[in-house]
């Protein structure tokens, strides 16, 4: 694949389209909504195209992943790649579900395979930390890389509105770390709890991935609050912002992978 490439990646709460061409350009969002009409998609990304004549697709919503990707062929003249869990794949599927894992959690783990964990070789842990944290173990196996599975829990916003919302009293705080892990108010006290809890809760989980594979693996974040979490978590090797997205390129790219 050379030139330009469009990549759609359609979540539960937002459509995120962005052009590649060496790097990426303007990451634009849109509502992830079913009751958007489908002659609306088209102008949006061709907004963004400029002269893109490839593209491709990511989709957990399966109500618009024919609405984009019928766009997306209307913008850029060719039909577009989608990414699937029975697609081309750069590792092998251990995953004992596969139809029920999400498109954009192969996705995330393809790229972050790719870019950080073929030269050398090694196991690889990436996590996407955004509504929900999804992460993501590869092995290496006797017959090459093996995607092994993972884990899902709750992001941090979500865990902030959830307190908020479950209780009578508490309020929704904004999100900063407390200099102590003992609040001297209530809203220091929700910092501190929902700070330690996803930072101690994120390292004990990222250390006991890491011992359950084969080596010590190279650890990847990406995600709304993957930078956040890689500045204050040791063990992060790499932060790539749009891993999903680069999921979507690297595998339209390579028709040479392995089902």
């Amino acid at each position: 694949m050379s030139g330009p490439f469009l990549a759609v990646d359609i979540g539960n709460s937002a459509v995120k389209v962005a052009r590649w061409d060496g790097t990426w350009g303007e990451v634009a969002s849109y509502k992830s909504s079913v009751e958007a009409p489908a002659h609306v998609w088209a102008p949006r990304l061709a907004k963004l195209a400029d002269g893109a004549r490839a593209g491709g697709v990511c989709s957990v919503v399966p109500a618009l992943t024919p609405r984009l990707a019928d766009a997306l062929a209307e913008v850029t003249g060719t039909p577009p790649f989608v990414v699937r869990t029975d697609g081309p794949l750069p590792f092998r599927m251990g995953y004992a579900t596969p139809h029920t894992l999400g498109n954009d959690r192969v996705a995330a783990a393809a790229a972050a395979w790719l870019r950080f964990g073929t030269d050398p070789a090694r196991p690889l842990i990436a996590f996407d930390a955004g509504t929900a944290i999804t992460v993501e173990a590869i092995d290496l196996a006797a017959d090459g890389p093996v995607y092994r599975g993972g884990a899902i829990l709750p992001g941090p916003h979500t865990l902030r509105q959830s307190l908020a919302r479950g209780t009578a009293q508490l309020p929704e705080v904004e999100w900063e770390r407390p200099a102590s892990t003992i609040g001297t108010s209530t809203r220091e006290a929700i910092q501190a709890g929902l700070t330690t809890l996803v930072l101690d809760g994120m390292a004990g989980l990222l250390r006991r991935t890491a011992e359950a594979l084969s080596e010590p693996p190279v650890i990847v974040a990406t995600g709304g609050w993957g930078g956040w979490l890689a500045r204050r978590l040791p063990a992060v090797d790499h932060v790539a912002p749009h891993l999903v997205l680069d999921g979507v390129r690297l595998l339209a790219s390579r028709p040479d992978l392995a089902r």
